[in-house]
């Protein structure tokens, strides 16, 4: 039997018409023209309470700006044009109130009817296009009244229900290894870069109600959902060079941000309420998150060519302590990491196979960059004339030095 299709969300369903008007991006900055027919009685004093309304609760989004008409000439245009046949033209740009471009909307002395109130929303687009939306309207002879102002901020409200939101990352303190000691003193001397930089995911999520069980009709049309098909809307943007992301989403009463794990630091979410988000008129809402840098590890590689004599190493258990020895180093040799599934390296590769480590002189190969995460890592070595060698070493916080004999070719 097939399972009856779940009802859309409240919150998805306005998400969705705010898309299909403004797309995902929404807008930072727009114009709200507010057209008003000044004859009319009573009409003056309610768009002037209305826009006090919208300037108090939108005044940072929008720029409120009041478009007079009057019944009076409406009337006397359309018996001119009916009775003579006169085309009654397009708009004059310089007679605007605010530039208005053809095609968002029918000017009022045009129209069979005559907007005695009308509310005109609009904005540029991301390729800097003007777009425009009717919020409200309502046609002569039909006159709103005073007491109607909180009904018609109703109808508007729901078009800037989305919020900008703006989140700063950091790098917090570096972390120590267990076995790494520092001057208390000269640890708090110490700078450590805080930057970011771009290219990592923020992603907020917005923790909507379904709905409530208790609300739901009882049938086969309608069923309570589970609660395992609840899930967050999710909203994701990706920081720029300074490490800032900016996200429009839609808030609900309580929304979380998460940042991913990089090679560079650990995850991290914060919970934000909707009582700290800004209201419109204060504009974007800015979060700063520290995020845990990850304990690195540095990694040196001697390679050098096996001796035909070893060293004598009775004293420590036939182990050799290559550093004190001499050694004939290879500098033409090639070093590669090459990731192990799952391993930090396979996050810090972002991908790649394999990454080559540079020479810095006297056969000694360093990690571009300086650090990476703790872990195993698999090290390929080759050089002309001598065998290849392929090592999986465990690297830990701190320095790690490996040295590398390879045996000549025979």
């Amino acid at each position: 039997m097939p399972q009856t299709p779940l009802p859309v969300a409240p919150a998805q369903q306005r998400l969705d018409m705010l898309n299909s008007i403004f797309g995902p991006s929404h807008f930072e900055h727009g114009r709200l023209v507010v057209t008003v027919a000044r004859d009319v009685n009573g009409m003056m004093k309610l768009a002037h309470q209305l826009m006090a309304r919208v300037n108090e609760s939108f005044g940072a989004v929008v720029e409120v700006i009041m478009e007079h008409v009057k019944y009076e000439w409406w009337l006397k245009l359309h018996e001119t044009t009916t009775t003579v046949g006169l085309h009654k033209g397009q708009e004059v740009p310089d007679c605007q109130v605010t530039n208005i471009p053809e095609g968002i909307r029918q000017h009022p002395y045009k129209r069979s009817h005559l907007p005695t109130l009308e509310v005109l929303l609009l904005w540029e687009d991301a390729s800097r296009i003007t777009r425009g939306h009717c919020l409200y309207t309502i046609a002569h002879p039909d006159v709103p009244s005073l007491d109607q102002v909180p009904f018609i901020f109703e109808q508007i409200e729901p078009f800037f229900a989305k919020r900008w939101l703006i989140v700063e990352l950091s790098l917090g303190p570096p972390i120590r290894g267990d076995l790494e000691e520092i001057d208390q003193d000269l640890e708090e001397e110490l700078p450590h870069d805080t930057h970011v930089g771009g290219g990592y995911d923020v992603t907020v999520l917005a923790l909507h109600p379904y709905g409530f069980a208790r609300e739901q009709k009882t049938g086969a049309s309608t069923v309570a959902p589970h609660v395992a098909t609840c899930q967050p809307m999710v909203f994701k943007a990706t920081t720029d060079d300074a490490g800032t992301a900016k996200i429009c989403f839609l808030p609900a009463d309580l929304n979380k941000i998460q940042i991913a794990e990089t090679g560079m630091f650990m995850s991290q979410e914060v919970t934000l309420p909707r009582k700290d988000i800004n209201t419109p008129h204060l504009g974007a809402t800015t979060v700063k998150i520290s995020v845990t840098p990850k304990a690195l590890a540095m990694l040196r590689v001697f390679v050098f060519a096996m001796p035909e004599k070893l060293p004598a190493a009775e004293d420590t258990d036939g182990i050799i302590d290559w550093a004190t020895e001499e050694r004939e180093a290879l500098p033409s040799a090639t070093v590669e990491m090459k990731q192990l599934q799952g391993s930090a390296l396979d996050i810090l590769l972002d991908g790649e196979k394999t990454s080559a480590l540079m020479h810095s002189g006297d056969g000694e190969f360093l990690v571009e960059g300086g650090g990476m995460p703790e872990g195993c890592v698999s090290l390929a070595i080759s050089c002309p004339g001598y065998e290849s060698e392929e090592r999986v070493v465990m690297l830990l916080v701190g320095s790690n030095d490996i040295y590398i004999p390879l045996k000549p070719v025979e």
